[in-house]
């Protein structure tokens, strides 16, 4: 196999600073070819040296670079060229076996080989991208080569290696970025397109509601356009003329265009207190780059702005005139994210806490619009949630044969519950919610106990005793306060224990109202009696 790619992983050299690297070939296009490769390796030139099969020198045009994931696109022309095909880097699994292919120092004139095994894969906020993490030793000179499978298929493009604070190499670990965020990227590289990291774009100074009708209990629907004006500087947004504090917002956007022709994003601005220099709100946007982030900003200028969390979108459609659903839930000082119905992200929005106005957003990032281009919205529509109860505290003291239970006296079928628990002494106790009780012996329980499992049990009028609807262990540590959260929607369930999403419930065989409690002592040989505070409900 190594022979047989041989021909497609080139060598580059940039004469001005006498640095050097790898490549590999993608594309042909008749007596052209195109090189993928790291955009620290031809960083600063147009104009490089690609040795082709070992031996052919030819001069390469710079086409694109892209900073933030290390990337680069180089043609040459004039010759017969060899290109290997990308495989499905979606699918490796760890211990896979991989291949690397490059020029490492020492052996600059031949293209060596080693091989390692996958150890991770997964998303690096470094470059922005999911990378792929591997054991083959990787060298200075490797860099922009290909990582390969056993049959010559790229799976990704190396980047780097990991060094300890001396600056020495720690042996047999390196990072490939994946193919597929490569293959993503191609068009637009081939195209000169050259990205760096993301600015944020300033808001507007004063902008004016698009349109009125909102009020303190909801807004919408509504469907629209935000046009693009790349040339005032700003966010483009379209506001409800809303005051929310506690709230739903969704809506529906299309891509303006291909994110291979262009970077876009779009969101959503909610608690905004108003426009100017004491203005502040929270920031939710996506991106063509396949990736959501949550910021709070103070003020309009883009200086005044706190990145509060970020992460890699899975399911998300990045195609021109592709279409994704954004849902945000706000309650109190969290929030959770969902986009095309996928749960992706519990925020702590404690920065900013009080009413304001909800938009629709575009542009939050500087160059990501494109004259005489639109990000289209549909459906978009806030409802509130009214905060039906709490913060309470209190202790739930033993009862034999009984639950412990403090009662929020709200009665609902759709909620969102929080409260945090002291732990008791030893490991016989557990804590919870009840939810939707409307009569005796109909409920669902749903807790943690001190032998770090979660619960979720289940009764109807007339059963004899309860069904485990579901129960699992608790992958994070216990401590002595525990956060408890819970969403339910009609028939699921969302069960957080200290941020961490631990189990996405199935509800549908109760879709009562009924009473809302906190409890503790649900088995019958917990006995530990624990205290609780900030316990609070809302509903839509």
């Amino acid at each position: 196999m190594v022979e047989r790619v041989r021909p497609s992983v080139v060598l580059i050299t940039v004469r001005a600073t006498g640095s050097s690297g790898s490549g590999v070939i993608y594309k042909t296009d008749g007596q052209a070819a195109y090189i993928v490769t790291n955009e620290h390796v031809i960083r600063g030139a147009t104009q490089v040296t690609v040795t082709v099969n070992d031996e052919r020198p030819y001069q390469g045009q710079v086409l694109g670079t892209d900073a933030k994931r290390d990337l680069a696109v180089v043609r040459i022309r004039g010759g017969s060229f060899q290109s290997l095909p990308f495989g499905n880097a979606a699918g490796i699994q760890v211990l896979d076996e991989v291949i690397v292919m490059g020029y490492p120092p020492g052996f600059a004139d031949v293209a060596s080989a080693v091989d390692g095994t996958v150890s991770v894969k997964d998303f690096n906020r470094q470059y922005n991208s999911e990378v792929i993490q591997t054991t083959a030793p990787i060298n200075p000179g490797n860099s922009g080569g290909p990582l390969l499978s056993p049959d010559g298929e790229i799976f990704g493009i190396i980047v780097s290696r990991i060094e300890e604070s001396g600056g020495r190499p720690i042996s047999g670990v390196g990072f490939a970025i994946s193919g597929t965020m490569v293959q993503q990227l191609l068009p637009g590289l081939e195209a000169g397109a050259s990205a760096a990291a993301p600015t944020p774009t300033p808001a507007r100074p004063n902008p004016t509601p698009s349109y009125g009708g909102g009020s303190g209990g909801g807004f919408g629907p509504h469907s629209g356009e935000l046009p693009h004006n790349p040339g005032d500087g700003f966010i483009e947004a379209e506001f409800a003329n809303v005051s929310l504090a506690d709230f739903v917002v969704t809506a529906t956007f299309t891509n303006p265009y291909a994110a291979a022709s262009n970077d876009w994003d779009y969101g959503f601005w909610v608690r905004d207190s108003g426009r100017g220099s004491n203005s502040r709100s929270i920031e939710i946007t996506v991106s063509s780059r396949g990736q959501w982030q949550a910021k709070w900003r103070s003020g309009i200028s883009s200086s005044g702005i706190t990145d509060l969390a970020e992460g890699r979108l899975s399911v998300f459609n990045t195609s021109a005139q592709g279409q994704n659903t954004l849902t945000l839930f706000v309650a109190g000082a969290r929030g959770l994210l969902f986009v095309n119905g996928e749960f992706i992200e519990l925020l702590d929005l404690s920065q900013v806490h009080a009413a304001g106005d909800i938009a629709v957003i575009t542009g939050a990032f500087t160059g990501n619009e494109r004259a005489g281009a639109t990000t289209r919205f549909e459906n978009f529509r806030a409802s509130s949630l009214r905060h039906r109860y709490g913060p309470a505290r209190g202790r739930l003291e033993y009862q034999e044969g009984l639950i412990s239970s403090h009662s929020s006296r709200v009665w609902t079928s759709n909620l969102i519950a929080e409260a945090t628990f002291t732990s008791p002494p030893g490991r016989d106790w557990s804590y919870g919610f009840i939810i939707r009780n409307p009569e005796y012996n109909r409920l669902e329980v749903i807790g943690i106990a001190g032998d770090h499992s979660w619960f979720h049990h289940t009764r109807d009028v007339g059963d004899a005793d309860y069904t485990d609807a579901d129960n699992g262990r608790l992958r994070s540590s216990l401590h002595s306060r525990n956060h408890l959260l819970l969403i339910a929607l009609e028939s699921t369930g969302l069960f957080f224990n200290n941020g961490e999403l631990i189990a996405r419930l199935d509800l549908s065989h109760n879709l009562d109202q009924g009473e809302v409690y906190a409890i503790g002592g649900f088995f019958n040989d917990h006995t530990g009696e624990p205290s609780f505070e900030g316990f609070s409900v809302w509903t839509p």
